[in-house]
């Protein structure tokens, strides 16, 4: 397919996941848009769409090549100097985003881009930075310690002694703080977050990162008990003032647990939280963050408080938990960039509608379902208040249908390989 060049606007999505095809299904329900996507590889989550005009370009780890790349769409799709269409930037993952914020000054001469600077997202998402600011606000978060790799491997004493103090006990949560430069990485056993339960694997950990080149910070954490449903995430738009003015919250029921896939929720109970978003709201009006924003919270049972983890500095990749209860996240960005300010008056808004966000077979789901929140589940299910972000009734290929029967299947096996923890 092609971009019609009577389409009013163009979205032009860095990315080729799940979070990706969302965002493009999303502006062809609300808009009757397609999207340009750029994915490193084709997979079946990107071929034979009806809704979207894919432009792979695998050289996405050279800033250069890629920046060049994306300016040429820009020429491509946005008309001549004269009368240039609007085309909006938008990216899927974190890498993205940081690629985006530093080429913006090129890139602004084709794109609008919806996305802060380098600086703020500096002192949002560098894990020690936010929990710094955590700190000031009063905001809970795990008991951590902030282990800098640019000298090396860690000295055992050294790091057991500022764990202790620090009220860290093992076994601990290790993540890195720059989780671009550490997806970068090479090494044996590395995973997006990894698990140790002594002092010697960890010491062995920050060996391994620093010999792989890391000179960023790891983050150790306190595990906080529980399963994955005990996770919980919320997520903001602010608009271009710092004024929050939109939240949806969200329960997890499961997470996957594949190395590579490790913290990626598989199914959300859209719902409501007061906690998350007066916390939330506290800590993106004291950044005067712009955009999308979500935060990752883990609910611990020892003390009843709301951990909070994370700040991602864009929409998650399971974003369309919000969508699929009643709030099209696209319009906040046309309304917001392209239309002169969101309408509705300055009000925050606060979703309430109770909607299951899933990606699995619903029979897999079920053996996953916590105790008190099979009912819940269940009623949704019945009610028929579910929905799967590739199951999208537009798109007409059989050869894509297959793809997708086949993607839900394969959960089994992999939730056979990588069981979730209990």
């Amino acid at each position: 397919m092609q971009i019609n060049e009577n389409q009013p606007f163009v979205p032009v999505i860095l990315g080729g996941d799940i979070g990706a095809y969302s965002l493009a299904r999303e502006f062809h329900e609300q808009y009757d848009v397609h999207s340009v996507v750029v994915p490193s590889v084709m997979t079946g989550i990107t071929e034979h769409s009806r809704i979207l005009l894919p432009r792979p370009f695998a050289q996405q780890d050279d800033p250069a090549a890629f920046a060049a790349f994306v300016s040429g769409l820009g020429r491509e799709f946005g008309g001549s100097n004269g009368a240039k269409r609007p085309l909006l930037l938008l990216g899927a993952a974190d890498q993205h985003i940081r690629f985006i914020a530093t080429h913006a000054e090129e890139l602004s001469e084709w794109f609008t881009i919806p996305y802060v600077g380098n600086a703020e997202l500096d002192r949002a998402t560098e894990k020690d930075a936010f929990y710094e600011l955590c700190r000031d606000l009063g905001v809970s978060y795990p008991a951590t310690v902030v282990h800098d790799c640019a000298g090396g491997s860690a000295d055992p004493a050294a790091l057991e002694a500022e764990l202790a103090a620090e009220g860290v006990p093992f076994p601990a949560i290790v993540k890195p703080s720059d989780g671009v430069a550490w997806g970068a990485l090479e090494f044996a056993g590395k995973k997006k977050v990894h698990t140790v339960a002594s002092l010697a694997e960890l010491t062995e950990l920050t060996a391994n990162a620093s010999n792989a080149g890391y000179t960023g910070t790891l983050v150790i954490q306190d595990l906080i008990p529980g399963d994955d449903s005990g996770m919980h995430l919320a997520t903001f738009f602010s608009d271009r003032s710092g004024k929050v003015r939109f939240v949806s919250c969200g329960r997890v029921i499961v997470e996957e647990h594949a190395p590579g896939a490790l913290g990626n929720s598989a199914a959300i109970v859209a719902q409501p939280n007061d906690t998350a978003v007066a916390e939330g709201t506290r800590l993106l009006e004291e950044l005067g963050w712009t955009g999308f924003s979500m935060f990752d919270m883990k609910l611990d049972p020892r003390d009843g408080t709301y951990k909070f983890f994370e700040l991602n500095p864009r929409l998650g990749r399971n974003h369309f938990y919000i969508t699929a209860a009643g709030h099209n996240v696209t319009r906040f960005y046309v309304e917001e960039y392209l239309r002169g300010g969101l309408a509705g008056g300055e009000e925050l808004q606060v979703a309430g509608n109770r909607h299951l966000y899933n990606i699995l077979p619903l029979r897999l789901l079920r053996r996953y379902l916590p105790s008190d929140m099979k009912s819940g589940v269940e009623e949704l299910i019945s009610a028929k208040r579910y929905s799967h972000p590739l199951y999208y009734k537009k798109e007409t290929s059989p050869r894509r249908w297959f793809y997708i029967l086949l993607s839900t299947v394969n959960h089994y096996r992999k939730f056979k390989r990588h069981h979730p923890a209990s």
